[in-house]
């Protein structure tokens, strides 16, 4: 997992909580160090037990955990990667050209770093199918992206996101709708 996705979680726990909730969540995660480096890439398995062991710490299971991560990764994401986003776009479309733009980006850009892989469907005018893939088995930390993304582009009341497989397997089928 890159350096960033953990400097975002460290982010997002001081934000939920506090610093001194993100030391003793890494040092209850058997992990020798609070810091990542941005540009590195570090085990699955240290993200696997900081999500692990917050779900334990707070009593809050770890799909929601990370789908509450997802959702406070975008503003950060959609700045990152600004330059990918067209004027008018709106969350279906924005989801719609996440695999080529975005990933394409972190593939070329971050070698090493293996986000999952998105097949988006559009099934109707206002419905996609997005079929998410990943070794990882992070699928409500995508359900949380796309609930971030009807957010940032101000369409909460009008997206519904619903998955439509268990979030924690290798494939998770996701609906989005806009009403």
């Amino acid at each position: 997992m890159h350096g960033s996705i953990f400097n975002l979680l460290k982010r997002f726990v001081q934000t939920q909580y506090d610093h001194s909730t993100w030391l003793r969540l890494v040092e209850l995660s058997g992990l020798h160090s609070a810091d990542f480096a941005m540009d590195e890439v570090y085990p699955d398995a240290h993200i696997y037990a900081l999500v692990g062991q917050a779900a334990e710490m707070t009593g809050i299971p770890a799909e929601q955990l990370q789908e509450k991560f997802g959702e406070f990764l975008v503003p950060d994401l959609m700045l990152v990667y600004k330059r990918y986003v067209q004027p008018g776009w709106g969350t279906l479309d924005m989801i719609e050209h996440t695999e080529d733009a975005m990933h394409g980006a972190v593939r070329r850009d971050a070698p090493g770093t293996r986000p999952p892989i998105l097949h988006v469907t559009r099934v109707a005018e206002k419905e996609l199918k997005v079929e998410y893939e990943s070794e990882r088995r992070m699928g409500a930390l995508a359900v949380g992206i796309i609930r971030g993304l009807a957010a940032y582009f101000d369409e909460t009341d009008e997206i519904e996101v619903t998955p439509l497989s268990n979030e924690h397997e290798e494939k998770v089928v996701i609906r989005v709708r806009q009403r």
